[in-house]
């Protein structure tokens, strides 16, 4: 009887045994929304704003997740009223920044309780700056292509089997040209290239 009631012990449980499955094949899809914050002479020309991105995980590993991003970083309008109207020959000219990105790369978690875990994050891709104008009769818009960084923490709180809130902060670097043709460069008359930390908060949707 000893032997028989180690042997039940010892076996691998069902219901373990398809979470740890479901853990490591399971992919989420949300959206976040918060404020953000820039830095020193960014900050002096576009103050501060707010962002919305997309994101997707697959869990690769029991640990390690794949996280894709899609994002839009909204700044606010150019505080030197003057500065547009110079650059592009037309008076009073109104101007915005934004950036969108695209990236991806590898976020770690751990649970913290029943219901909670904490993640790390890290990612690289495209961030396109964008500067639209708007003459009050027509509206156009310039744009660069630039290489960036994103790295952030977050803690996520599962509310039911698929769905799940989360607050999130990320810290976003761009890698600007120090050149007159830049867009960053000449609208933010040669501020250092940009920190952008956004503070988010989010809603997932498990997708299996």
């Amino acid at each position: 009887m000893a032997a028989v009631a180690a042997c039940v012990i010892l076996a691998p449980q069902p219901g373990r045994a398809q979470e740890k499955a479901a853990d490591a094949s399971h992919s989420r899809v949300g959206v976040r929304i918060g404020g953000l914050a820039t830095f020193d002479g960014f900050n002096d020309k576009y103050g501060d704003g707010w962002q919305m991105s997309l994101f997707f995980t697959e869990r690769m590993i029991s640990w390690l997740d794949l996280e894709i991003r899609i994002g839009a970083l909204y700044m606010g309008d150019l505080q030197d009223a003057e500065l547009d109207d110079e650059l592009t020959g037309r008076f009073g000219i109104g101007s915005a920044m934004r950036i969108l990105y695209f990236s991806a790369g590898p976020m770690v978690d751990t649970r913290l309780g029943s219901n909670t875990t904490g993640y790390l994050s890290a990612g690289v891709g495209v961030y396109s700056v964008s500067i639209e104008f708007d003459s009050g009769v027509t509206s156009f818009d310039f744009s660069d292509q630039d290489v960036g960084f994103n790295g952030g923490a977050g803690l996520s709180r599962r509310l039911s089997t698929n769905w799940s809130v989360e607050a999130n902060t990320t810290l976003h670097y761009v890698i600007v040209s120090d050149i007159p043709q830049d867009i960053y460069y000449s609208f933010t008359e040669g501020a250092d290239a940009p920190f952008i930390l956004d503070i988010s908060l989010g809603v997932t949707l498990g997708l299996r």
